[in-house]
């Protein structure tokens, strides 16, 4: 049995593709812990090729929403080879009805166990109506069975099959599922619904895994809020400072402003934690209130930043422009905030409806999005006519203070260079727009 799972991306961004797509990774470490004659692949591009020369029984796709326009693209080329279609990850557990005539059959949400039993299923030709998830029937209609229960504990699960993946000395990893927040822009809160921790132990191991089989020598965390177990974390910490082949590898991490406090920055030090990256999403109150939820203030952000600082660790930052009801000088709070606080990085995005986000129902009230759209409008980075959700200002004025926005960015860029973890692989790798390597190096999974 050949399975090839397909990582939706756009294969001309590099942000895309730095970091291998670990919940394939995962997906497939469960498949052969339940199947011993199994072959699996997993790919990003040349597709066709991969279809015609692999032959595939059954195919795998995965896309955030940004990149669905892919996914269909892809599951019509599997269809037209007569392959069974499975479609899974963030755009189909939100809004399993644009699942197209192409797509056979939908994992909902967390996938490592609905994938084995679908697969089990599938080949042994037995009905399906009894696997919780989502799936398409023989009459084209969508049938939704009972919702899956969240895998306790995470430990169960195996690490994710890194020989399928591209993995090098710049690794990533996940210690945890979820987070604690529900700020309005964010899709990963509503996807994971809870969240769950893998054990200070696993993660330890996990690492050691990437380090000596491997040869990691950077690993990028790219939970949600992997710091929000703080004891959790101090554990980790120890147990990694026990492992002499792990005490020369640096670390990067997401935080919260909230969250950084001289004891979780002293303990991220000890663990050679070098940059954190955080999304302060504004540098104005009402702003923070209408995205985060009232959760976190101007002077948490600022502090933030200053406490990394005294302990040598890299403060990078996200940030959010065009809210509904923001106005222009709100805006230039933000602008403001980025000049004067110090961050080594930033990026500046105009505020995205993702699907399962209350920004995402305000969009669809507004007739801005639908289920039938250009999924590309979703991209963060490069979309040609971006979704402008702001009602207090015109898009040629967003775009022009975006501009400004751009501007400090490349500024700040210019400065910090060198200080950049990444800085001599950026080099190496010919990259001559640094500001543009930077965000690509820093992007978390959710801006991906």
């Amino acid at each position: 049995m050949r399975i090839l799972f397909i990582n939706a991306i756009n294969p001309f961004l590099e942000v895309q593709y730095r970091f291998p797509q670990l919940g394939l990774g995962y997906l497939a470490a469960s498949l052969r812990r339940h199947f011993h004659n199994i072959q699996i692949r997993i790919v990003d591009r040349d597709v066709e090729k991969e279809l015609d020369e692999y032959k595939p029984d059954i195919v795998g796709i995965t896309a955030v929403s940004q990149n669905y326009g892919y996914a269909k693209q892809y599951a019509k080329l599997a269809k037209r080879r007569l392959v069974p279609v499975i479609m899974g990850g963030i755009h189909i557990s939100a809004l399993p009805q644009t699942m197209t005539e192409d797509m056979d059959y939908a994992v909902m949400g967390e996938g490592e166990e609905t994938i084995v039993e679908l697969v089990d299923a599938l080949t042994t030709h037995r009905p399906l109506k009894h696997i919780k998830g989502v799936y398409r029937d023989g009459g084209g209609s969508l049938n939704l069975t009972q919702p899956r229960e969240f895998i306790e504990p995470l430990d169960s699960i195996p690490f994710p099959a890194r020989d399928l993946l591209k993995t090098g000395r710049f690794g990533n990893i996940f210690s945890s599922r979820g987070c604690p927040y529900t700020c309005a822009f964010c899709a990963s809160t509503r996807y994971w619904n809870k969240l769950r921790f893998f054990s200070a132990e696993y993660v330890v191991a996990e690492i050691k895994e990437m380090v000596e089989k491997y040869g990691a020598k950077r690993i990028s965390f790219y939970d949600d809020l992997m710091i929000a177990d703080k004891k959790r974390l101090e554990k980790m910490v120890d147990l990694i400072q026990r492992e002499p082949v792990l005490n020369k590898i640096k670390f990067g991490i997401n935080a919260r402003a909230n969250l950084i406090t001289d004891h979780t920055a002293q303990i991220l030090k000890a663990m050679h934690v070098t940059s954190v990256g955080m999304g302060l999403e504004s540098g104005n109150e009402r702003t923070l209130r209408y995205l985060k939820g009232g959760s976190v203030s101007v002077d948490d952000n600022y502090n933030a930043v200053k406490t990394l600082h005294r302990y040598g660790i890299a403060a990078n930052a996200s940030f959010i422009i065009g809210n509904p009801d923001e106005t222009r000088e709100e805006i230039l709070d933000t602008l403001k905030f980025i000049k004067t606080s110090g961050l080594n990085f930033v990026d500046t995005f105009f505020l995205t409806p993702l699907p399962g986000t209350p920004v995402w129902e305000e969009a669809k009230r507004r007739g801005l999005v639908s289920d039938d759209m250009d999924w590309n409008r979703l991209n963060i980075y490069h979309a040609k006519d971006p979704i402008i959700m702001s009602e207090r200002i015109g898009r040629d004025e967003l775009l022009k203070l975006h501009r400004r926005f751009e501007t400090a960015r490349l500024q700040i860029a210019a400065r910090t260079a060198w200080t950049h973890p990444l800085f001599p692989a950026m080099v190496k790798a010919g990259m001559a727009n640094v500001a543009n390597a930077f965000r690509r190096a820093t992007c978390s999974p959710q801006c991906q």
